[in-house]
């Protein structure tokens, strides 16, 4: 039984929705080796069952000390596998409505972990009889930024404008560039963005859109994605690892169809490209009209 955290056990939601979930008869929604990917799923979801029935999941507050950091450690990377699960539904053509329980049960197991981590700082503080330094479980300024930009980017697509909050105060620890605060604006009444982007490969390449005078057009972003997606995907892999980490959102340009749903466009251009989920920019756009927002 999970304990001590929030009152849902969003593990079990996860693997409990996603061992329900029919793979067959699906179109993915780009080209991949279909079994190869089924693999991919079946082998995180194994791991997130794995996780959820372990002593560190269902009591992490009992654990002191280093056995607290680590186990916290064990939350982080059990997260990211929640992710690359979306991120596998996604490729596998899996429906916007389908997604989004388990875009919700991934964003609580992240509300979660940041009490994971409160635990481990107190408890390491305490042994060490010293502050002692735990990060937010993600942290923004390494190479997990991709995992805040896909869980942020989601929350738009998939209509979860209530997960944002919690994501950005505990999740990312309020520690947001210009493009995190650009997809979690209208959630958060933000007035102002960060100049800063923590990471230049893909996103400083959003610098044309950012810097854009008057109204935010989606022009630029058609070249970003030509860009920074199709021509990077068209690399070998020692020609990727050219120019620094590259953190994009795996194959899909979830930023930038975020952007589409939250400014409105007309995305013709957009869904030219095979890395543009139109569909979930359709999802969000639908369900906002039915709402009359």
């Amino acid at each position: 039984m999970h304990t001590g955290l929030s009152c849902s056990n969003p593990l079990a939601d996860i693997v409990q929705h996603a061992t329900a979930i029919r793979l067959t008869g699906l179109q993915p929604r780009r080209t991949l080796n279909l079994a190869d990917k089924k693999s991919d799923w079946k082998a995180a979801l194994a791991t997130l069952r794995r996780f959820a029935a372990s002593p560190g999941y269902q009591a992490p507050l009992q654990l002191q000390a280093h056995a607290a950091l680590e186990n916290y450690w064990q939350w982080q990377a059990a997260g990211q596998e929640a992710c690359h699960l979306l991120v596998y539904g996604i490729d596998l053509g899996l429906p916007a409505a389908t997604l989004r329980p388990l875009y919700l049960g991934t964003a609580a197991l992240w509300r979660d972990a940041a009490s994971v981590a409160e635990h481990a700082r107190q408890s390491m503080a305490q042994a060490t009889a010293a502050p002692y330094g735990v990060p937010a479980p993600i942290a923004t300024r390494t190479s997990d930024y991709r995992y805040a930009v896909l869980l942020t980017s989601l929350a738009v697509l998939l209509d979860a404008p209530e997960a944002i909050a919690a994501l950005v105060e505990h999740t990312l620890g309020l520690d947001t560039d210009r493009l995190l605060d650009y997809l979690s604006a209208a959630a958060l009444e933000l007035e102002q963005a960060s100049d800063d982007l923590f990471h230049r490969r893909p996103y400083g390449a959003l610098a044309a859109f950012f810097d854009q005078l008057g109204d935010a057009l989606p022009d630029p972003l058609v070249g970003y994605v030509q860009s920074q997606y199709s021509d990077f995907h068209r690399l070998s892999p020692k020609q990727q690892k050219k120019g620094g980490p590259w953190l994009g959102t795996w194959y899909w340009a979830l930023e930038v169809a975020a952007l589409s749903a939250l400014y409105g466009w007309d995305d013709a251009a957009l869904r030219a490209s095979p890395h543009y989920p139109a569909d979930l920019v359709d999802f969000v756009r639908e369900r906002q009209a039915q709402s009359g927002l």
